[in-house]
């Protein structure tokens, strides 16, 4: 793989907005929904737009706005469940965060605040984007070793090496979405 395709993996690692960028906002009393979508569109990787909240809110994910205002637990609630909703479906991330806060409708049951959980999460999963640029160098030499001895044109290498690196992100990806979904049949929430 050229440093082309090298950097153009690195230039989506580092377009990604860091998520504790989300933690001043969490700060506030409250927010607009508007305002928690904005605040959900930098943070993450996924779309959100208003009806997916207003959805998550009439499923009992989340409680209801007050005022048509959204607290900071129902806005950390919003940035993980968002976080994990392509992963995971509605139903497995409300049972991870039951499992920790019980009922997501209900704060007084929690075992820790959610913007706390979520400041927590950000710190990791930000520090963790530093390992994947490292991991990533160590594809990129795993995958020249490979084809080292493949004797073909330099456009084919280029074109096998980036398929060969997109294949393996792929496969951790599922690698760890397995081990998760696993290991949170396991849990039981009424622990």
């Amino acid at each position: 793989m050229n440093a082309k395709h090298m950097q153009a993996i690195r230039d989506v690692l580092n377009d990604l907005e860091p998520k504790q960028k989300a933690l001043p906002y969490l700060e506030l009393d409250s927010m607009m929904l508007a305002q928690v979508v904005e605040v959900a569109k930098r943070v993450s990787q996924n779309d959100i737009n208003p009806t997916h909240i207003q959805n998550w809110v009439r499923r009992k994910y989340l409680p209801n706005p007050q005022k048509k205002k959204y607290n900071r637990e129902q806005v950390a609630n919003v940035l993980l469940i968002n976080d994990l909703r392509d992963i995971l479906g509605l139903e497995e991330v409300s049972r991870l965060l039951g499992y920790v806060n019980e009922s997501l409708l209900d704060t007084s049951d929690d075992r820790i605040n959610p913007t706390k959980l979520y400041r927590y999460y950000s710190e990791i999963f930000d520090r963790s984007q530093i390992d994947w640029q490292i991991s990533l160098q160590g594809l990129e030499k795993e995958v020249e070793e490979t084809l080292a001895g493949e004797d073909m044109p330099e456009e084919d290498r280029e074109k096998v090496a980036t398929t060969l690196v997109i294949l393996n992100l792929l496969a951790r990806a599922n690698l760890y979405k397995q081990i998760a979904k696993r290991w949170l049949k396991t849990l039981d929430t009424s622990d």
